[in-house]
C-alpha cells in the first residue's frame, strides 16, 4: 500500500505544470560531482570573536549532515553543536559555512582536520551559532551533458525566465525517493507510524507542507495566474520573506512586472480559515485545489505549525548559459530556500545521475 501511495504522489509531482511549456532538449545532469557546484552566500560575516568557530570547507559527495557529524567528532562536541545554514545537495561540490561550538576558548589545531570529500578554506570565530536559513542565497554553476534536441530556441526560453521567472516548486530531494516521505508523513498523523526522532518528524512535516504548496503553485500555473495577484492577496518582497498586502493594483502590476514583488501560495498550518479572511476568495480556491488532501492538511494543523505564505515565483539572478560541444552550461544565483532544479526543469529535460 505505502508503495502504491509513493507512486501516485511521485506521479502528481511529476505532473506539476511548466510556465514555459515543455522543454525541447534533454541532457544528463550531475554525470559527475563536478557537474553540479554550488557556493553558499551568507547573509553576515563572522566578527572573528567568540566561542563558536566558523570553517569555510568545500564538500564533495557528502550531505551538509554527514559533514556536519565529521567536524563534531573532530572538535569532541554533540551534533547539536555544529550549525549550518541548508542542506546542500550531495552528488555536488558545494561550497558552505559551518559553525562548531567551542566553549571555554577551547583551542582546536585546524591544521589536523582530515577528511575525504571535504576541503578546509578558513576558520575564523564568531559569537553565533550558524542557524538554518542564514543564508542569503547560492549561486549554481551547472553542466548538462549529451544534449538532446534543438537548441536554437535557448535564447527566447532563458529570455523569458529573465523576464518572468519560473515556478518557486520545492525540488524533488525534498520528498525522497518516490515521493515515500508523504506515506510516511500520512502514517505519522494517523498514529500507525510512530516518530521519535526528531530530525525525521521534521523532515516528514516538511515534506507534507512543501507538497501542498507545489500542488497549489501548479494550479496557478495552469489556471495562468501565477504572475498575477488576487484583489488582497499577500504578496512577497522579492528578496527576502516579507509578506504584505497592497490594494493598489496598478502599482501591483508595475511592481509584478518589474519583478519586485511575487504572488503567494500556502505554507500550511493552524489559523488558516482566520488567515485566509481578508482575500476569502482566493483562500476557498486554494481549499478546493487541497480538497483531495485533507489528512495532510489536518496533520499539519494538529502538530501546531502556523499558517504562512510564501512566494510562488523564483528569479534567477544573472542567468547565463552557454551550450558548447554537445554540453549545456548554466549559471545562476537563487534566494535562499529555492531550488535550482525548478529552475533546470523550464530549461532542460534531465536525466539525473
Amino acid at each position: 500500500m505505502t508503495d502504491k501511495k509513493s507512486n501516485a504522489y511521485q506521479s502528481l509531482l511529476e505532473s506539476l505544470q511548466y510556465a514555459h511549456g515543455f522543454p525541447q532538449i534533454s541532457g544528463d545532469l550531475k554525470s559527475k560531482p563536478e557537474d553540479f557546484r554550488v557556493t553558499e552566500v551568507m547573509d553576515h560575516q563572522p566578527s572573528g570573536e567568540g566561542e563558536h568557530y566558523w570553517v569555510d570547507v568545500t564538500k564533495t559527495n557528502l550531505s551538509s549532515d554527514k559533514v556536519g557529524k565529521v567536524l563534531a567528532r573532530f572538535a569532541d562536541v554533540m551534533n547539536r553543536d555544529v550549525g549550518f545554514a541548508g542542506m546542500k545537495d550531495v552528488n555536488a561540490v558545494t561550497r558552505q559555512w559551518f559553525s562548531v561550538w567551542a566553549p571555554k576558548n577551547q583551542n582546536l589545531d585546524w591544521r589536523k582536520f582530515v577528511h575525504e570529500g571535504i576541503e578546509l578554506h578558513s576558520v575564523t570565530k564568531h559569537s553565533r551559532k550558524i542557524r538554518r536559513g542564514a543564508h542569503a542565497g547560492n549561486q549554481f554553476d551547472i553542466v548538462i551533458r549529451n544534449l538532446v534536441g534543438d537548441t536554437s530556441h535557448l535564447s527566447e526560453r532563458i529570455a523569458k525566465i529573465r523576464e518572468c521567472g519560473v515556478p518557486n516548486y520545492f525540488g524533488s530531494q525534498r520528498f525522497g525517493w518516490n515521493a515515500g516521505n508523504l506515506p510516511k508523513a500520512e502514517s505519522m498523523f494517523d498514529g500507525s507510524f510512530k516518530v521519535r526522532d526528531k530530525v525525521l518528524k521534521g523532515i516528514l512535516l516538511s515534506a507534507a507542507r512543501s507538497f501542498l504548496f507545489n500542488v497549489v503553485v501548479s494550479s496557478r500555473v495552469e489556471a495562468n495566474t501565477w504572475l498575477k495577484l488576487h484583489p488582497f492577496e499577500p504578496a512577497n518582497l522579492n528578496g527576502g520573506n516579507a509578506i504584505f498586502t497592497s490594494e493598489e493594483e496598478t502599482d501591483n502590476n508595475r511592481r509584478l512586472r518589474s519583478l519586485d514583488i511575487h504572488p503567494t501560495a500556502p505554507m500550511w498550518g493552524s489559523g488558516a480559515g482566520e488567515a485566509t479572511q481578508s482575500y476569502r476568495v482566493l483562500g476557498d480556491w486554494e481549499a478546493n485545489v487541497l480538497a483531495n488532501f485533507q489528512a495532510l492538511q489536518q496533520g499539519l494543523e494538529s502538530r501546531g505549525l502556523q499558517y504562512q505564505r510564501r512566494a510562488l515565483r523564483s528569479v534567477p539572478l544573472n542567468l547565463d548559459f552557454r551550450v558548447q560541444e554537445g554540453q549545456l552550461r548554466l549559471s545562476f544565483s537563487l534566494q535562499g530556500g529555492q531550488f535550482a532544479t525548478s529552475v533546470l526543469r523550464e530549461i532542460v529535460s534531465v536525466n539525473a545521475h
